[in-house]
């Protein structure tokens, strides 16, 4: 019995002229569910020959590796090209490549032996593109059912055969379930396979993954830092659903620092720090979110101090996110610096052009629009540090598009974001504050948010605090947060210290009055 060409891409014409062909052994013919008792439906086309092998080939994968390896790293690759002499799969990036060329190469070997009965070459390339409904599913393994042919390229057909005991089906977390044990909702669009990866956060990805793969182990805890809207919650999220995916059994505790905070506070009001540390050490994996509002909690410091020794002593994982690294975190006991240290820490940077450049057009694409080159480079040009910012872009543009019947181009978008491409007389921000103070004196918004108290760090401090004050509608409490998380009396004490030294020295009330007259009078 021969196995129909399997093929991708140019090689289909190649093969016309070629004699040689892929066969089934008979024990992968056996293995392959017998459907002709019940073909599709007549409206529905069968499953492509590609397809039919990616199927077998992922069977002969799950029998030899783990199974929460062929979740993180199998189920989001897919079969691309099949010939006489070897198979290519694709992979969303880089590091899942040479990861699989590094650790997987000897089971993928014997895996295509094993499934169509010759040692084929293994090659990899890398779409960016792939997403789940392009990749093929875990099996319905307790249904013999046949699968309708819609149904048939997103599930694998059971490998067991007649006498064998079946293999007990991989659960999906229900919604339900993913709130089970969290104070935060899980946002189904968080997940690894949307994550657009790049040089900015190849890295935290990477090690999000690894965790997923064996929490509690090698990265504990895993510590990700990086400015607001970057894709830290995205990625902490995406974690929680692996983990569900691969062993829905698992308690997972995901919530906010804020939420923690006042939770503690509610127990110590009413005697309950019984009940709140039962709930908080008693869980497989502890997600929380902005660590940073820790800072001048000193009670608060304390109990997350033991919560983490006990989660940690257990073997449990702990994986934390924040605007700054540890060290940089205001008034953090040493213990807690020297704890969140203890595994790795890294940081997600602002996202590059290319970068911004494939969130647009993966964004729009998941709108049902994929943006112009010359609309998505616009956007690229203009939005340069906040991954949210450009989400919102998307769905502003194309939303006005749809609602005014209007085709998407510059001009479009221009007209629907001018708010971003002009920026308004007497309405600056916190972040044009800091752009000219750290412009101006040379220093790092990290070194103005840090615990330093020299003088080259102190004074542009409270020179920011003081423009901040008079030229935006920040609170005092406001104000601390975007330095550091310092206190109103920190800022009051800085405002009256600069208002002083303005109306006792000239130089002084020079540089401050230039700092003001270039936030107030910004070309739009």
């Amino acid at each position: 019995m021969r196995r129909p060409d399997v093929l991708g891409g140019n090689d289909a014409q190649q093969a016309a002229s070629q004699p040689e062909q892929l066969t089934v052994t008979a024990a992968a013919t056996a293995q392959t569910p017998d459907t002709s008792k019940a073909p599709p439906a007549p409206s529905e086309e069968a499953p492509s020959p590609l397809i039919e092998a990616w199927k077998l080939l992922q069977g002969a994968i799950r029998e030899r590796v783990k199974k929460e390896q062929f979740e993180t790293w199998f189920r989001r690759a897919a079969l691309v090209q099949a010939d006489s002499t070897r198979v290519c799969l694709a992979v969303q990036n880089t590091f899942a490549r040479d990861w699989l060329q590094a650790n997987y190469s000897a089971e993928l070997r014997a895996a295509v032996l094993a499934a169509f009965g010759e040692d084929l070459a293994v090659e990899f390339v890398v779409d960016p593109e792939l997403t789940v409904s392009e990749r093929t599913a875990p099996p319905p393994e307790t249904s013999s059912d046949p699968v309708p042919a819609s149904r048939a390229r997103y599930e694998i057909p059971s490998q067991a055969s007649a006498g064998s005991p079946s293999r007990a089906p991989l659960a999906r977390p229900s919604s339900s379930r993913l709130m089970w044990d969290s104070d935060v909702a899980l946002n189904p669009h968080y997940r690894f396979d949307n994550f657009v990866v790049g040089p900015c956060n190849r890295f935290a990805h990477a090690a999000a993954l690894g965790v997923s793969e064996a929490p509690g182990t090698n990265y504990n805890p895993f510590f990700l830092h990086g400015s607001v809207g970057l894709g830290k919650t995205h990625l902490m999220q995406s974690m929680c659903y692996t983990l569900l995916e691969r062993a829905p059994e698992t308690r997972i505790l995901f919530l906010s620092c804020e939420t923690f905070i006042n939770h503690f506070i509610g127990a110590l009001e009413n005697g309950d720090l019984q009940k709140f540390r039962n709930k908080y050490r008693n869980v497989d994996v502890l997600v929380v979110d902005d660590i940073h509002m820790l800072a001048n909690k000193e009670r608060t410091q304390e109990e997350f101090f033991h919560t983490f020794n006990t989660l940690y002593n257990a073997g449990k994982q702990i994986v934390l996110s924040s605007d700054s690294p540890p060290k940089e975190i205001p008034t953090l006991e040493n213990r807690l610096v020297s704890r969140f240290k203890w595994g790795l820490v890294t940081e997600i940077e602002a996202p590059c052009y290319e970068t911004r450049m494939a969130i647009l057009k993966r964004k729009s694409k998941q709108r049902g629009h994929e943006l112009p080159d010359d609309v998505a480079c616009l956007l690229a040009e203009h939005i340069d540090s906040n991954i949210r910012e450009l989400e919102g872009a998307v769905t502003r543009v194309l939303g006005y598009a749809t609602l005014s019947g209007q085709e998407v181009t510059p001009t479009l978008a221009r007209k629907v974001l001018k708010d971003v491409f002009s920026v308004h007389r007497g309405e600056p921000s916190m972040e044009d504050v800091l752009r000219i103070v750290t412009g101006h004196f040379n220093v790092k918004v990290t070194d103005l948010q840090s615990r330093r108290r020299t003088n080259a760090i102190a004074y542009p401090r409270q020179v920011g605090m003081y423009l901040a004050r008079k030229i935006t509608r920040h609170s005092l409490e406001e104000i601390g947060g975007f330095f550091g998380g310092r206190d109103h009396s920190t800022v009051l004490y800085a405002v009256e210290k600069i208002t002083r030294q303005i109306q006792a020295d000239e130089v002084v009330r020079q540089l401050v009055a230039s700092f003001l007259g270039d936030l107030q009078h910004r070309p739009r």
